[in-house]
């Protein structure tokens, strides 16, 4: 674009009426073009093909809005979250206490900070967390990004053990950087050549599975206490204990990632400590957060380990760095949300309305036999399995045109995620439930039926 270009559109959109001039700059076919151009085309193609060609604007609670309507003189169209993009909006939109937060931490002078100093608040953080984590789990470093945090996982259970070998679930997901694209499902790093013969995988939940495979050569076994992209999948009663017990045997770590299941999501603090089965309360060796760890505003992710795992940082506390993990505003902001999530009431919350949505989708696989062949989940993260990938593309638009914002999951296209904001009241649970059955009245029924 040319300066003389670009001062033409910056005039146009002067006569874009818009409150603030932070969104709606531009009219939305404009915007859509620059994304199409200057970011990624075969994704702006893809979300036009399904329907959703439009662009995201104010959110509020458990609302997005569109910037524009799909026609002229009409309202924007709005969504309800129910995928909160894997749990970082585990508390809504635009949370009253959140924007607080990020704005008297600015006013008392908090930014970024430098990695190399000590922190005030990375250090408040740490021992928050430290109090809330299962075990004797009590050292964390902090990282930006899931992906990040999973590779320094492994890093570390690889200088902890001295092998080199990794463990991992199929269909699983771990992030799209080096060590945890290589952990995850062939989907995700075959097209960048990142398989190697150091990552294995097994069938996540058969036990079986991992004892003909799990040996002394492992360094670590890394796994999703519920595997969202794998189409939240449950693991049968006692797996997790054996699991944890195989582990010991051979001298392997054991990896708990709940980017996506931790911090209430399943009802309770951790999915893997009483969140899948009350009375299997397992402590991993390492667990790794991130996601609502932001609380939907500042990126931050942890890796938080046992402190015999920490020895490679006597020889050199900056063998692992990151310039803007853990940032002191972040740190600040992510205080005040395991804050809110903490309280019991909080908790008890999404029990109920995670017992509200479950039973509901319990009632549609009774109603749609023909469509639904299983629904699985807990707490607020849930998945509903249709007959084959159509269905699961299908109702995905349904849901879209019926005003629920949700998807298939990436390595089971058949099942869809169900994760609605930790914060949603029953109003607001019967409302997505209504959308979603009539989003089912939309879908044809086999012809077999």
């Amino acid at each position: 674009m040319t300066a003389k270009e670009n001062n033409s559109t910056l005039k146009e959109s002067d006569n874009i009426p818009s409150k603030d001039k932070v969104m709606g700059r531009l009219p939305q076919k404009e915007l859509y073009k620059l994304y199409s151009k200057y970011v990624s085309k075969p994704k702006a193609d893809f979300f036009k093909s399904i329907g959703l060609g439009v662009i995201q604007g104010k959110r509020e609670r458990l609302t997005i809005s569109m910037l524009e309507g799909k026609k002229p003189n009409k309202p924007p169209i709005q969504l309800l979250d129910c995928r909160t993009s894997g749990g970082v909006f585990n508390l809504g939109h635009r949370h009253p206490a959140i924007i607080k937060a990020m704005v008297d931490g600015i006013n008392a002078g908090l930014d970024i900070g430098d990695h190399h100093l000590i922190s005030e608040q990375r250090a408040l953080l740490a021992k928050e967390l430290a109090d809330l984590l299962p075990g004797d789990i009590s050292q964390t470093q902090f990282c930006v990004g899931g992906g990040e945090a999973i590779d320094l996982a492994i890093k570390l259970a690889r200088s902890t053990t001295k092998r080199k070998k990794v463990l991992s679930a199929k269909l699983g997901y771990h992030g799209v950087t080096g060590l945890a694209v290589a952990a995850g499902d062939s989907k995700f790093s075959a097209p960048f050549l990142a398989n190697s013969p150091d990552f294995v995988q097994v069938e996540f939940g058969n036990i079986e599975s991992l004892i003909s495979i799990i040996n002394d050569t492992f360094a670590c076994l890394i796994l999703e206490t519920i595997p969202a992209t794998g189409g939240i999948l449950i693991a049968p009663p006692s797996y997790f204990t054996q699991v944890r017990e195989l582990c010991d045997k051979h001298g392997v770590l054991l990896i708990a990632d709940e980017v996506q299941s931790g911090l209430g999501r399943t009802g309770e603090m951790w999915g893997i400590y009483g969140g899948i089965y009350p009375e299997e309360k397992i402590v991993p060796d390492i667990m790794v957060l991130a996601k609502g760890m932001s609380a939907g505003y500042y990126p931050l992710a942890t890796c938080s380990y046992k402190p015999f795992i920490g020895e490679v940082f006597e020889q050199d506390p900056f063998i692992h760095i990151s310039t803007t993990g853990g940032s002191e505003l972040g740190c600040y902001v992510t205080r005040k949300m395991l804050e809110i999530i903490s309280k019991p009431t909080f908790l008890q919350n999404v029990q109920k309305m995670g017992t509200q949505l479950g039973e509901s989708l319990q009632v549609f696989k009774t109603q749609y036999p023909s469509l639904i062949t299983e629904v699985r989940g807990r707490g607020l993260m849930w998945g509903m399995e249709f007959i084959n990938e159509r269905y699961g593309v299908g109702y995905t638009l349904q849901m879209i045109k019926n005003g629920i914002f949700a998807d298939y999951c990436g390595n089971n296209e058949q099942t869809i995620k169900l994760m609605p904001p930790l914060i949603t009241n029953t109003e607001e649970m019967k409302e997505i439930i209504r959308r979603l059955n009539e989003a089912l009245l939309g879908l044809p029924l086999p012809k077999n039926t």
